[in-house]
């Protein structure tokens, strides 16, 4: 069997993105007002952040910023300009409504 190691396709993650309206995403942010104290952080980086999390089943936001950090060139597709640090992530968890993300 010739097995090929070639990656091919679509990630499953791009795959959820693309299930999501850019306009509903927009519509929701501004209902709830969410970026209105983050300037590089957004509520879309926000959110593909924790679905990443959660795909890749992750257990602490140490090990998720250096899971980012270790595929930084291989995820760009995921359209994040700039990579979280923890304490990013840490803030953003604690200060943004959850309403957004239902």
């Amino acid at each position: 069997m010739n097995k090929s190691n070639n990656f091919s396709g679509q990630p499953i993650i791009k795959q959820l993105l693309k299930l999501l309206s850019p306009s509903i995403i927009t519509r929701t942010v501004s209902d709830h007002n969410s970026d209105r104290y983050y300037k590089r952080f957004k509520t879309y980086d926000h959110l593909v952040t924790m679905l990443y999390a959660t795909l890749s089943g992750v257990s602490s936001l140490r090990e998720l910023s250096t899971i980012l950090l270790a595929c930084e060139g291989r995820i760009g597709h995921l359209n994040l300009k700039h990579f979280p640090k923890r304490s990013t992530l840490s803030d953003a968890n604690k200060n943004r409504s959850s309403e957004v993300f239902a």
